[in-house]
């Protein structure tokens, strides 16, 4: 508990000196709908596995997103506003890249798309050239004892020539049965999840990346909308939260000159 305590202490701490410093040269996360640059919901790869209360299916974008998510016939993230997606802030400069599927920031290059079996990757640069994105997405396939799952792997590559810290996150915006504005929502130290009330399913997040050199926290926002990268932990939700929620995985970590850093979260249905 202490440990977790004094990361969310330093990481407020470190997104309001970054936010002090850059005022003004950052744009906001644009409202949802707001589609921009390259962003898209249109699904590339699909997957399905499972019958009854174990089917699951899933798909992903060109651009690495994971826009639909459904379990034992239940829709997760097909609502609405169609948001999953992951972002990062370079500490270092004060600038952020995300793309959340209905809308991005604008500053990708094309990605770069292959399917293979059960796996997808996608890799990204930024459009400055500074950085490099690597999505492996992995299906899991669902079988007699439990849905299926999304693991997916995000590996940053630090492309410039001197040292940077960055956040690092990955975001859904969770509204499961088709439910927008009442889901529950809580959040332990690795998992974060949303779910119907009642006795219904939901979909979680769980951390996957146990390094020393990677600073790791799962949370609940109280709003559906994509976290500001540069200031992630502005609209953590309180324990328990029920509304209109979303969920996040949050890293942050430093890389010198060409150096890459690995971080895997898991979605399941629970």
């Amino acid at each position: 508990m202490f440990k977790k305590s004094m990361l969310f202490a330093v990481v407020l701490t470190l997104s309001s000196l970054a936010l002090a410093q850059h005022k003004g040269q950052q744009q906001q996360a644009r409202p949802e709908g707001a589609l921009v640059g390259d962003s898209t919901t249109t699904c590339s790869a699909t997957f399905t596995s499972g019958t009854g209360l174990t089917a699951t299916k899933f798909c992903v974008t060109v651009n690495g997103n994971i826009p639909q998510f459904s379990v034992g016939g239940e829709e997760m993230i097909q609502v609405g506003a169609y948001q999953e997606g992951y972002g990062f802030c370079d500490t270092t400069s004060g600038i952020s890249y995300y793309d959340y599927a209905e809308y991005d920031s604008g500053n990708w290059g094309a990605p770069t798309f292959t399917h293979s079996g059960n796996v997808v990757t996608v890799t990204r640069l930024t459009s400055d050239g500074i950085w490099s994105l690597k999505q492996t997405i992995t299906n899991l396939p669902a079988n007699a004892t439990g849905p299926g799952s999304a693991k997916v792997s995000m590996a940053l590559k630090n492309l410039s020539g001197v040292s940077r810290t960055a956040y690092l996150y990955r975001y859904t915006d969770v509204d499961a049965d088709g439910d927008i504005g009442g889901n529950d929502f809580d959040f332990t130290a690795e998992t974060a999840y949303g779910l119907e009330p009642g006795l219904n399913l939901g979909l979680a997040s769980t951390n996957n990346t146990f390094n020393s050199t990677i600073g790791q926290i799962a949370y609940a926002q109280n709003t559906s909308s994509g976290p500001d990268p540069c200031s992630p932990l502005g609209f953590v939700a309180p324990q328990p939260f029920t509304g209109d929620g979303s969920i996040v995985q949050f890293w942050y970590f430093t890389l010198g000159h060409n150096a890459l850093k690995t971080v895997t979260s898991t979605y399941k249905g629970i």
